[in-house]
């Protein structure tokens, strides 16, 4: 069983400084850093991919705020319309990961790259995603904010509480093998849209167990918002991944 840590804390005069949100930011730099220095291998020039990125950050992480209030806690929202503006509050990965990717996907065609274009830079930024979801998971690991449901198995956490799921050390554990599985795959040119459909037909069968051991998340009809996506995006990404591999053997 995984020890208990307190969330490093560290005092800058009277500001506390949280190791989340040190790794939340570091999580943007990982994505950033990987997808511009990849950029001209596959025909972006830096500038170009270092402007996306940029405004699929901002992006995500507006969507990010804005999924988590409507599907997790529209209680909220019923008491104070102002929360859905808050946008450094709560925050839902899957909503900053659609949100994000799908303006990003906007952008991009917008700025003239085409279907070809749009496709190829979206799958240079699902290649980062899993190496840039590690980093930010193993933040959540450490503020401890995605309890899940008491347990004595090992790869549970011994709390002061009592043994439970930490989900979040969960997915960052998850993460790791998922991140060595890109970087490999990713030696070699790919069809435009394999990690895209690889990380999710990967990611998607993954998460939707582990929010079975979810404690106190919204539901609905016995599922959570996340699990409804999962399966979508699972079955989308296989799908994905099939399609492009054909291309490339065509």
């Amino acid at each position: 069983m995984f020890p208990y840590v307190e969330h490093p804390v560290l005092e800058i005069g009277s500001y506390p400084l949280q190791a989340f949100r040190v790794l939340a930011l570091t999580a943007i730099v990982v994505e950033y850093t990987i997808v511009v220095r990849r950029a001209p291998r596959h025909g972006f020039t830096s500038d170009q991919a270092s402007s996306l990125v940029a405004w699929g950050v901002v992006l995500g992480m507006i969507s990010a705020h804005v999924f988590d209030v409507l599907a997790y806690y529209p209680g909220r929202l019923r008491d104070d319309p102002f929360e859905l503006f808050r946008i450094w509050g709560s925050l839902s990965s899957w909503g900053g990961m659609l949100g994000g990717l799908s303006g990003l996907a906007l952008v991009a065609w917008r700025r003239g790259l085409g279907a070809e274009g749009v496709l190829r830079f979206l799958d240079l930024a699902v290649y980062a995603l899993p190496m840039t979801l590690a980093v930010g998971r193993f933040g959540c690991a450490l503020q401890h904010d995605h309890l899940g449901i008491a347990s004595t198995h090992f790869l549970a956490v011994s709390f002061p509480t009592g043994p439970r799921f930490d989900l979040g050390l969960l997915e960052f554990l998850y993460l790791i093998p998922v991140s060595v599985l890109f970087v490999a795959l990713g030696r070699k040119p790919r069809p435009a849209g394999f990690f895209i459909g690889l990380f999710f037909a990967v990611y998607g069968p993954a998460r939707f167990v582990m929010d079975m051991l979810r404690n106190e998340d919204a539901r609905y009809l016995g599922w959570t918002p996340a699990q409804y996506l999962c399966v979508v995006t699972a079955l989308a990404g296989a799908a994905l991944v099939l399609r492009s591999l054909r291309r490339a053997g065509a």
